[in-house]
């Protein structure tokens, strides 16, 4: 199953199911998103369905998510952040992002004002649907609903502040997540191809069979220390391929399209636009103006 969030052409919120080019509403019978991850049901003959084109994808996770993100988790990628610490590590690197700081496939993601250094970062990453604390690593894929594409980008001046990556990580709509979940039972438990396309170029490409920390682990490790609940969302980490690492640098900017693409799972896209004033947002066509 596909599992979605979105908003109609007259702003009304709703969740279903996502088969072929529509979406079957299940938002009438089932009292939330949350409820449909922890106990997902299937489509009647009877449920309203929408043609995709109507809607407007919104981020696939709670309304209140938990939002946790894992750093440096391919090998690689460390290496090219300059991270390349002898030995494996013996703990995943923890950030949080704010669930505002994601859009839903297909919306642009913003380019903050006075700010060129938003940098992509293709990831998969997984939605809880079973609460849970201290949950086993064995028993970890028991809790998790599905999977989903997230392009987890960064501002990374802003995230070079300091040690502590929260600053560069959280602009306003400045990551995506999307466009639905699809669960576990569809999906598998991977290993998942990530893949980038920064204007149809591959930029970033790897599985998950080389996260230093895999999902299991993950979902253990975060739940000892909080508990985890239908609706929060673990990110497993970016591949090598990061714009700051190329040489010169590139970033993304205005009129830029990406594209993130897991395997079995579905492709998240997104364009950039520019941050004008306070909190307006420009079209590409407006910049250039």
């Amino acid at each position: 199953m596909r599992l979605a969030r979105f908003s109609t052409t007259d702003g009304a919120r709703g969740f279903g199911l996502v088969e072929d080019r529509e979406v079957v509403r299940l938002d009438h019978r089932v009292a939330t998103f949350e409820a449909l991850l922890a106990d997902p049901v299937p489509a009647r003959g009877d449920d309203p369905r929408l043609p995709t084109t109507d809607v407007t994808w919104e981020p696939p996770m709670g309304e209140h998510p938990k939002v946790v993100c894992v750093g440096f988790n391919y090998a690689a990628h460390a290496a090219e952040s300059s991270r390349s610490d002898p030995g494996t590590p013996a703990h995943p690197t923890l950030f949080a992002r704010f669930a505002d700081s994601l859009v839903g496939a297909g919306t642009p993601v913003v380019r903050p004002a006075g700010e060129d250094t938003l940098d992509w970062e293709g990831e998969m990453a997984v939605v809880v649907g079973r609460p849970g604390r201290r949950i086993a690593a064995a028993d970890a894929w028991d809790h998790v609903a599905g999977v989903t594409c997230m392009a987890e980008n960064s501002v990374r001046d802003w995230q070079l502040h300091s040690s502590q990556a929260t600053a560069g990580k959280n602009w306003f709509r400045s990551g995506s997540l999307g466009p639905w979940l699809t669960t576990t039972d569809e999906a598998g438990r991977g290993p998942f191809r990530v893949t980038t396309r920064l204007g149809g170029e591959v930029v970033q490409d790897d599985t998950t069979d080389r996260l230093t920390f895999p999902v299991a682990e993950l979902v253990a490790y975060v739940s000892t220390f909080t508990p985890l609940r239908p609706g929060d969302v673990i990110a497993t980490g970016t591949p090598a391929g990061i714009g700051l690492r190329r040489e010169p640098p590139r970033f993304l900017r205005p009129g830029d399209e990406i594209e993130v693409e897991v395997t079995g799972v579905g492709v998240l896209h997104h364009g950039v636009v520019d941050e004008v004033g306070d909190g307006v947002v420009a079209t590409p066509a407006e910049v250039s103006a």
